[in-house]
């Protein structure tokens, strides 16, 4: 604790406009010390080297200094500035981390401060300069140690590749194969060729996808362990590649991408640069905002904006991205059997192009296909048996990108395979609704002859199904029955319920009695009742909420301290949260009790 008061008091009393040289003798009192000490030193608490300097006048007790003592005084002077200002910087240090990540140089530190200070008590001028010149050292010691130890490189790892990948290894390496799980350090690069794409991720949750004949540098990738923010700086030296960051390096961490003459500090989740590696980078944002500078000048991109950097110029002022195409069909899921489908989308206004990726990954990092159209559709041929992901967006006249659409799923089957049946709305093979009437709606394939309890119901050339039920009492069993050309068959049971109040809300209770009022007969309650399977139960009361799902028979039960005043109970969807029904009742005393 002593040696943190004595750094405290070293900078109490200073004075950053010093006297340092005089031409005659200087005679004062001995209470004018300290004032003497701050004028020709810079700071009150060097007066014992004023003493151990002066000549001591000890009957008048007054103090001397000749001229050659102001030299001594002048070095004393540009000593205890240098130091102060060591002072100041590790204030700064231990605040960045120093008492963690620099533990030894900050106690070497600390060790020389206290000694300076104790040598200046002592009036030991020489001892103080020499202390005086190791603080600096030290200091600059302490500020490496900590950036070494707080800042860690850290790799990023080729995750996926399609085609063929290259890695090179420092700026003047060769370039060799890249393999899925190949680590890249700082200034190592990475190049796609024809028709490739690599996808880099990062250890924050970040991730690069690098487009087809392109060559990157990766030129920073750093981790700050104190406040577990990234620093990552990557150069696109030609082609294209798509920074995805993740939410929380977009908050707080530093993401710089260079591309030709312009540096993009990204602060968005979604951003495409292309550069075509000679004088013309052209950036697109479509999330967040994006700060680019070149030639002397920074702008701000937001969100589905764009900007054109050429050599030797500014930015363009931000430019509006195109809106992405909207599909033509009815839904984004289609089922079908052949190999080929002619996928279609709509015009977008002053489109000269459009760019459609197909993926077998809904997040559209692998088995990438990427077609450049001129027109609003392209026959998709080929297409393997599962699920096949496409998306389309539209480009400008100046060849800048707009956000992609959201993706289709084109589902094959093939003929051997029953005809999938999706029920919208369906928890598991249950379906509630409060109404007599109630509209079921689901998916098939396109070509099946579907039924519902025998009733043929038309199935829409995108799948899409609809059928009207009506007169709905309490509980109806539906069976779904779809066939497809080759004769598979798919059967579906649904059981349709409507829910009603005499159900819902027919409580058991034990410790209390009657339904509304319900009256209390003991502190804990028990109220519980036989509802339908997948429902949530929600009852509030006197501000305090209780949740319970029915189990697969419908039962469930609560024991909880209920409180007079109102009682809330609902019922919902236990998947989607989705409300059905609310009912609420009066909670009183039973005054039997109380009698």
């Amino acid at each position: 604790m002593k040696r943190f008061i004595l750094l405290i008091l070293l900078g109490l009393a200073t004075n950053s406009s010093v006297t340092y040289a005089q031409s005659d003798d200087l005679t004062f009192q001995s209470s004018e010390l300290q004032q003497m000490a701050l004028r020709y030193t810079g700071n009150t608490l060097n007066w014992p080297l004023l003493i151990s300097i002066a000549d001591h006048d000890i009957p008048n007790n007054t103090f001397t200094l000749s001229s050659s003592d102001f030299i001594q005084l002048q070095a004393l002077a540009t000593t205890t500035a240098k130091v102060m200002e060591q002072q100041n910087r590790v204030k700064k240090l231990i605040t960045s981390g120093a008492t963690i990540f620099a533990k030894k140089p900050l106690e070497r530190v600390n060790t020389l401060l206290v000694d300076y200070v104790v040598r200046i008590q002592e009036g030991q001028l020489e001892e103080v300069l020499n202390i005086g010149s190791k603080i600096e050292p030290a200091v600059d010691e302490m500020d490496s140690t900590l950036m070494a130890n707080r800042l860690v490189q850290v790799q990023a790892q080729l995750a996926k590749k399609v085609g063929t990948v290259d890695k090179r290894l420092g700026l003047l390496g060769d370039w060799n194969d890249a393999f899925v799980g190949d680590l890249f350090k700082e200034a190592d690069g990475v190049r796609t060729l024809e028709e490739s794409f690599a996808n880099l991720a990062f250890t924050d949750g970040s991730y690069v996808m690098v487009d087809p004949n392109t060559v990157a540098v990766i030129r920073k990738s750093r981790i700050d362990k104190l406040s577990q923010s990234s620093d990552t700086e990557i150069s696109l030296v030609s082609g294209g590649l798509l920074a995805k960051l993740s939410a929380a390096a977009k908050e707080k961490s530093n993401y710089i991408l260079n591309a030709g003459a312009s540096t993009s500090e990204l602060k968005t989740q979604n951003f495409y640069a292309e550069s075509d590696g000679n004088t013309t980078v052209k950036l697109t944002n479509y999330d967040g905002i994006a700060n680019i500078s070149a030639n002397d000048v920074t702008i701000t991109i937001k969100k589905n904006e764009g900007t054109i950097v050429e050599e030797g110029r500014a930015p363009s002022a931000p430019i509006k991205l195109l809106e992405a195409p909207d599909l033509v069909w009815e839904s984004r899921d289609t089922i079908i059997y052949r190999q080929d489908i002619v996928y279609a989308f709509g015009d977008v206004d002053r489109a000269v192009s459009y760019r459609a990726q197909i993926s077998s990954s809904p997040s559209f990092d692998a088995d990438i296909e990427e077609l450049s159209l001129t027109s609003n559709s392209v026959n998709l041929d080929d297409l393997a048996l599962g699920t096949t992901y496409v998306r389309v967006l539209a480009i400008d006249s100046l060849g800048l990108r707009g956000p992609f659409s959201e993706p289709t799923r084109i589902i094959r089957n093939i003929d051997n395979q029953p005809p999938p049946v999706f029920v919208d709305g369906s928890n598991g093979n249950i379906l509630f609704t409060l109404n007599t009437d109630y509209q079921i709606t689901g998916v098939s394939e396109p070509d099946t002859r579907l039924t519902i309890n025998a009733k043929s119901v038309t199935v829409q050339l995108s799948g899409k199904f609809s059928h009207v039920l009506k007169d709905i009492d309490t509980d109806q069993d539906l069976e779904i029955v779809a066939v497809d050309a080759s004769g598979n068959k798919t059967s579906k049971s649904i059981r349709l319920v409507k829910l009603t109040d005499d159900v819902l809300f027919k409580f058991n209770l034990t410790g209390a009695s009657g339904s509304d009022p319900i009256k209390l007969n003991s502190p804990t309650v028990t109220l519980a009742s036989k509802a339908y399977p997948e429902l949530e139960v929600v009852v509030l009361n006197a501000g305090t909420e209780r949740k319970i799902f029915t189990d697969s028979k419908g039962r469930w039960g609560i024991t909880t301290n209920l409180k007079p005043g109102s009682l809330e109970v609902s019922f919902k969807n236990a998947r989607t949260g989705i409300t059905y029904i609310t009912k609420s009742f009066t909670v009183e005393e039973n005054q039997r009790n109380h009698d």
